[in-house]
């Protein structure tokens, strides 16, 4: 029962583990390159990074489509939401030792935030329901996020929008929001079985 236990462990602690560190340079992108294209960068290269290990979600509300599209199991859910929101977190705190930090952060209007995340949620769930090659998932998903970002002039994240202090700006739940909205509508029309991890 031990080894068991132990077996799920690691590898749940190790995908965790690259959540954190993929928000927390996701979050420092966001709060020192103040642009679109520094976060959609940033979240391209780590899809590459760390999407073998932990599919890199580095958003809780794509975790929670996820969660919605049965592409995860509720326990690795929760992990890698808290192990975002820690990793944003960390992020804020080091910030400043980093570099100078933009010096405004706005979420955008509820429906903004809902029309931006939603780019990048059918994005990322083209991507893990085998439509988009595996060659070119950082490049969409990056581009998803950069497009959702230009579009709203949101934020499109919880966890960094916690870090920014705009924790209950529509950055939180419209996001969420649209995350479930657009996993229903994508399994409507684009649903093949998927296993969870």
């Amino acid at each position: 029962m031990r080894n068991s236990t132990g077996a799920l462990l690691k590898p749940n602690v190790k995908a965790a583990f690259a959540e954190f560190i993929g928000t927390f340079f996701l979050t420092l992108a966001a709060l020192l390159g103040g642009t679109p294209y520094a976060a959609g960068l940033t979240l391209a290269a780590f899809v590459y990074a760390v999407g073998s290990i932990s599919g890199a979600h580095l958003n809780p509300a794509v975790t929670i489509g996820l969660l919605v599209n049965r592409s995860i199991t509720a326990s690795t859910g929760t992990l890698y939401i808290a192990a975002q929101i820690l990793g944003a977190l960390l992020a804020r705190s080091l910030g400043n030792l980093v570099g100078v930090l933009a010096p405004y952060y706005f979420a955008a209007n509820s429906l903004a935030e809902f029309v931006g995340f939603g780019i990048l949620m059918l994005t990322v769930l083209a991507v893990y329901e085998k439509n988009v090659p595996s060659s070119g998932s950082g490049i969409a998903i990056g581009a998803a996020l950069t497009a959702g970002l230009l579009i709203s002039k949101g934020i499109l994240n919880p966890a960094v929008a916690i870090a920014m202090n705009q924790t209950l700006s529509p950055a939180t739940w419209a996001t969420v929001l649209s995350a479930i909205v657009f996993t229903v509508l994508f399994r409507l029309f684009v649903h093949k079985p998927q296993t969870t991890i």
